[in-house]
């Protein structure tokens, strides 16, 4: 009896080893989770950064006179380039298990040093097209100098668009303009002959348009973009068979354990069936006892295992789930107005530092922003009832146009607001204030600095 007795208490080991079992399946399926979603971050961005490169491509097709006419819009665009570029930089410096993107910040690099040199060379059109058309707009226009104007409209433009114009008719033009500009009064004089100096200046950049732009077309940045998005994706497949290798595990042992129960409770059987019936009543009541606590035990194990399956199940199931609450909302809240404080709407700092210290980038990103965004709050209250989607857009491009000119209050609520819209839930009036008190700062502190430098 002393020996049926001892048996049972083998029964509480298996308790203990299916908790060490489920720590050790579930502690790595989540370090292996986590990477995963660290990768597919990663992969976001540089999918990002390829579609804003071919983006500034596809410019480069476009007709040149519409090229020069949305000159801006690319410069602004090659600074969100480079903007998604620092971020990818600043992600990859110090993260474990991801490729290298050594090379795919390097051939960016190209591709942007590139584009920096072919802007101020396309610049130089619009200057000259801006100078005539403030100068036939002038009302004291001499009756001389408007034919000098159309000429050297002709003739400039003719030079740069056409090929039957060789360079040696074009100056034999330029100085027979010049000539006639000396029977003009001083003041139109001067300008006629600064816009002669201007198109010889842009005329022998311009030789090199064509090798700056092919040079673009020909970076291979999409091809390592293609070649880093193939790695991400073959790592992400090796993940998932690791996850699924450390599952089979687990299911393995747990059907041993099952197993093994079995045969350890058939062998308690047969040691109670074969003892001597020396007391009946007294033994088979404690041969029943014995059954009856080695099943309990098993029982117990086994409701544990369940509960706590359930309940890890339930904790997965929670920690992938957004569930908005007024604590996250506070936060936020708490967030936007922490980033008021401490920082101004608008870091020029940041950006002439962001910038290598060109002050007329800066200029230029902060006068387009005035231009094209000041107006973002009503357009966007406006379509946020008729046409979602567009109003999605807004909000889309406020908060990237914030990430290049520095403005992190606006690009916090933009980005807060985006969020709302793609999870389809109501926009809070906070929000809304917010969005309207932030791009009035930016746009105050954008004219407060244009003022300042002129």
């Amino acid at each position: 009896m002393e020996q049926s007795v001892a048996k049972p208490k083998r029964f509480k080991k298996p308790a203990t080893f299916l908790v060490v079992l489920l720590a050790l399946w579930l502690l790595p399926s989540l370090a292996l989770l986590n990477l995963s979603r660290s990768y597919t971050n990663s992969l976001a961005q540089i999918e990002e950064l390829g579609i804003r490169v071919n983006e500034l491509r596809q410019s480069l097709y476009f007709s040149e006179p519409l090229r020069v006419s949305r000159i801006n819009d690319l410069a602004l665009d090659a600074q969100l380039v480079y903007s998604i570029r620092l971020q990818i930089e600043s992600d990859f410096q110090h993260a474990l298990f991801r490729p290298d993107v050594n090379q795919l910040l390097y051939v960016a690099d190209q591709f942007l040093e590139k584009f920096d040199e072919f802007i101020p060379i396309e610049s130089q059109v619009q200057d000259i097209v801006d100078n005539i058309k403030s100068l036939r707009a002038d009302k004291e226009l001499s009756p001389k100098l408007k034919p000098l104007l159309n000429e050297f409209g002709v003739v400039v433009f003719e030079a740069m668009y056409s090929d039957s114009q060789s360079s040696s008719a074009t100056y034999r033009a330029f100085d027979s303009i010049l000539e006639k500009s000396y029977s003009l009064e001083t003041e139109e004089q001067d300008a006629l002959q600064q816009l002669l100096a201007d198109a010889s200046a842009l005329l022998s950049d311009y030789a090199q348009l064509n090798y700056l732009v092919d040079k673009i077309k020909k970076n291979s940045v999409n091809e390592q973009i293609i070649k880093l998005e193939a790695e991400f994706h073959e790592r992400q497949f090796n993940l998932l068979l690791v996850m699924l290798g450390l599952s089979l595990m687990a299911m393995s042992a747990i059907v041993l354990w099952s197993v093994r129960s079995k045969k350890i409770m058939e062998e308690v059987d047969q040691e109670l069936s074969s003892e001597p019936e020396t007391n009946p009543s007294k033994e088979e009541a404690s041969a029943s006892n014995v059954v009856s606590s080695a099943v309990q035990h098993v029982d117990s194990d086994a409701v544990v295992f369940e509960d706590t399956s359930a309940s890890h199940q339930q904790q997965s199931i929670q920690q992938h789930s957004i569930q908005p609450a007024p604590e996250q909302a506070s936060v936020a809240e708490k967030q936007i107005a922490s980033v008021t404080d401490s920082k101004p709407a608008i870091d020029i700092e940041d950006m002439l530092e962001t910038l290598d210290g060109d002050a007329e980038s800066v200029e230029l990103l902060l006068g387009v922003f005035v231009q094209d965004h000041a107006g973002d709050y009503e357009k966007f209250k406006s379509l946020l009832t008729k046409d979602e989607t567009s109003a999605a857009r807004i909000v889309h491009s406020l908060k990237g146009v914030a990430g290049s000119i520095k403005a992190s209050r606006l690009a916090i609520i933009a980005a807060s607001i985006e969020m709302t819209m793609k999870h389809s839930r109501a926009i809070s009036e906070h929000d809304l204030a917010e969005l309207e008190q932030a791009i009035k700062a930016s746009v105050d502190s954008a004219h407060e600095y244009l003022d300042s430098q002129h």
